[in-house]
């Protein structure tokens, strides 16, 4: 029997993509030949937000279920690089913790000095929940993910 590959950390392997206002991302994820186009579409835009070798073709890798949010994502893998990366929404913070929207509420109230107990009896949620995503913006891969490549980027 062929040893698995050692599985690396969650979020090390994740791609951010807009979703444009009116795209139903649900029924996109089902669609396996509009999500297909959709993407090429994404990676014709913004060949910053890909790994290197995207250019040389990728397959669908299945698709991934996340219990936090009730949504489905999919994963495509580079045959050039041997890697596997999963495709979130930007709607959906890293690690699938909360929707963008609901998050960028508790954050303005935090910043106001609410409690995380007032946080989750506002928003839902638990206090440990409103404190850990507050403790997360400060990690590397919220900031860093999304800039692949430098010379990509447009001039300062």
């Amino acid at each position: 029997m062929a040893k698995r590959k050692q599985r690396g950390k969650a979020g090390d392997k994740t791609i951010c993509l807009p979703i444009e206002e009116g795209v139903n991302y649900e029924e996109l994820v089902e669609e396996r030949e509009a999500y297909r186009e959709y993407l090429n579409g994404q990676i014709g835009k913004h060949p910053e937000l890909f790994p290197a070798g995207i250019e040389k073709g990728y397959r669908f890798h299945g698709l991934v279920a996340s219990s936090r949010q009730a949504l489905r994502t999919r994963r495509i893998y580079l045959p050039e690089t041997k890697e596997a990366y999963q495709i979130r929404p930007d709607f959906v913070m890293p690690y699938m913790s909360e929707r963008v929207e609901l998050a960028e509420k508790g954050l303005y109230l935090r910043q106001h000095g609410l409690s995380y107990e007032g946080i989750a009896h506002v928003l839902g949620g638990s206090e440990m929940h409103w404190y850990n995503l507050c403790q997360s913006m400060g990690r590397v891969s919220i900031v860093g993910a999304t800039v692949k490549r430098s010379e990509a980027c447009p001039p300062i």
